[in-house]
């Protein structure tokens, strides 16, 4: 048993001989012999989820099927090339599809040459803004929202994806602009309810469902859309009320780009920096992941090159934006995927198969429904909310305000509550800082929490530790804090600052700091600081007050404290 184990393990390269490809030369990178084969079928794997999935999203974001191919095919041919992570499957998503769809048809009619005009547009500008962020060496910036706000504001977007899809689920007619208005406009419709939409949409999400659990490596959404036309087709249920995809027209990429207004301008710019936010989010969650499980080194913002020139790609040929795909990239990993030879095999497999799509014309609407539900549901991660919960509920508070903005405000004023939000939080931490006591450990030089077993405090010195940078929404926190350990300890006479959690400090927190300097002096109470970093020590040194700038600063607690026998 162990030896199978072992033999379906993929290769990993120890962490510190990780090297990421450069230039075009290296696209094949560790491709060999031995494992081409087995990259091969994961790339076959691959494709057999992707057609479906790109079908559905096509449909989501209100274009041409086929649309959908070309998106898939463009994308992963320009990251094969320019990306860093080796089986990152980049093209059409269910995640950003609905943000840009739900925003242009806005000021657009829905299906019109000014509609797919303005899809094009968008993913152009999002894909010159990703670019540049990513030339700039700005990858850093996808780690702003934190993972509860993410988790949140992605299971918002699955509700909405769930409640959009649920009137082809059940064969009906649907309308309204807020989520209300449509499960409204669903619940006076359900009388009309056809019956076998019904069966084929969940019955698609059941084969799923459970194909996922048996081998998530086999194409089950392949196989649930294929059945489900053969049986549409032989049973005639187009005449019993069952809405097929319809004519699928395969042709070449067309240029749809235009002359746009202002208005139509500030929509494009404004949801293309919806889709940046959302698609920075999600790609650097898949690749760091893809790449630390697989064993390979990670290039955040070449990626984001990569990404964002498939944009540019798929906007220049009139499709519309991509993201990195977690449920794709996962696919590809558990089939063995390990090199760039995955979303190649895939790319050139969907070329091929393309003049093959007008056969999908039979696909049953609420098949790809069924297929949309899944990936919905993916996106609405219960088990990892009940951790979040778990762990902290002021982030679980955070989590599900962002979910609910997503899906009672907008997908662009959730967004816009989620960020004000990371920047709540990330304000609300940074404001509220600790003041550790600290005492020695008996019988050594250590100085610890005081708090600990054997550490004791020592007479008329007390020891703190401030364990954030000192800045003006925190500079007033740290007075309080120490006046209250004062209060605390009346015989103080020699205050020791652990600045060793400080690594920088602005002028408000100059002029703070300068202020408890002089009131400790005034009441006859020496103050030092010890494990100061070279920056803050310039900082001290450079300081207009005297008193800062003569401070006494020791390398460590205890040496400060011997200094004052």
């Amino acid at each position: 048993m162990g030896h199978d184990n072992k033999k379906h393990e993929v290769e990993r390269t120890p962490i510190g001989l990780r090297d990421v490809s450069h230039g075009l030369g290296q696209t094949f990178l560790g491709l060999t012999r031995v494992n081409l084969p087995g990259q091969l079928l994961a790339g076959v794997t691959l494709l057999a989820i992707a057609i479906p999935e790109q079908l559905a999203t096509a449909q989501l974001a209100g274009v041409p099927a086929f649309t959908g191919m070309i998106a898939f095919i463009a994308a992963t041919l320009v990251f094969s090339f320019v990306g860093s992570n080796p089986i990152l499957s980049v093209g059409a998503d269910s995640t950003i599809a609905p943000l840009f769809a739900v925003a242009l048809v806005s000021i657009s009619l829905p299906a019109s040459s000014q509609y797919y005009a303005l899809v094009a547009g968008t993913a152009l500008i999002t894909g010159v803004i990703l670019s540049v962020i990513g030339l700039l060496r700005l990858g850093w910036l996808a780690d702003f929202l934190s993972a509860p706000i993410v988790v949140g504001f992605l299971g918002g977007i699955g509700v909405i994806i769930i409640v959009h899809q649920l009137p082809r689920i059940f064969g009906v007619s649907s309308g309204g602009d807020s989520i209300i208005q449509r499960l409204t406009s669903l619940g006076h419709n359900l009388h009309a309810t056809c019956g076998w939409t019904l069966v084929i949409g969940l019955g698609t999400l059941a084969v799923m469902l459970l194909g996922e659990r048996v081998n998530p490596r086999l194409p089950w959404a392949l196989a649930a859309v294929l059945v489900s036309s053969l049986f549409v087709g032989l049973f005639s249920l187009s005449a019993h009320g069952v809405q097929d995809l319809g004519t699928v027209v395969v042709g070449l990429p067309t240029w749809r780009l235009r002359l746009f207004s202002a208005h139509q301008w500030s929509v494009m710019i404004t949801t293309s920096l919806t889709l940046v936010v959302v698609i920075m989010s999600q790609s650097a969650a898949s690749s760091r992941t893809s790449a630390d499980e697989i064993g390979v080194a990670d290039d955040l913002s070449r990626d984001f090159v990569g990404i964002g020139l498939a944009n540019v790609a798929t906007g220049l040929l009139g499709s519309f934006a991509v993201d990195a795909s977690p449920a794709r990239t996962t696919i590809s990993r558990l089939a063995g995927g390990r090199t760039k030879m995955v979303g190649f095999t895939a790319a050139i497999g969907a070329l091929a198969l393309s003049p093959l799509a007008t056969f999908a014309r039979d696909i049953p609407l609420s098949a790809l429904a069924g297929v949309l539900l899944f990936v919905a549901g993916r996106l609405i991660k219960v088990a990892q909310m009940r951790q979040i919960l778990h762990c902290s509920r002021p982030e679980f508070a955070l989590a599900v305000l962002a979910g609910l903005g997503v899906v009672f405000l907008g997908v662009e004023m959730g967004l816009a509550l989620a960020v004000g939000l990371a920047i709540l939080e990330q304000t609300w931490r940074s404001a509220r800082p600790r003041m550790v006591e600290m005492g020695r450990r008996r019988g050594s030089t250590s100085w610890e929490p005081y708090d600990a077993h054997a550490v004791e405090r020592v007479d008329h010195i007390l020891a703190v530790l401030f364990d954030q940078d000192l800045f003006f929404a925190n500079a007033n926190v740290f007075r309080r804090e120490l006046h209250a350990m004062l209060k605390k300890y009346p015989d103080t006479k020699h205050v020791i600052l652990d600045a060793v959690a400080i690594s920088d400090i602005d002028y408000t927190a100059l002029g703070v700091l300068d202020e408890v300097v002089n009131d400790l002096s005034a009441d006859h109470i020496s103050i030092s600081l010890a494990r100061a970093n070279t920056a803050l020590k310039e900082k001290l040194h450079r300081a207009g007050e005297k008193t800062l700038r003569h401070m006494e600063l020791y390398d460590s607690v205890d040496a400060a404290a011997q200094s004052l026998k």
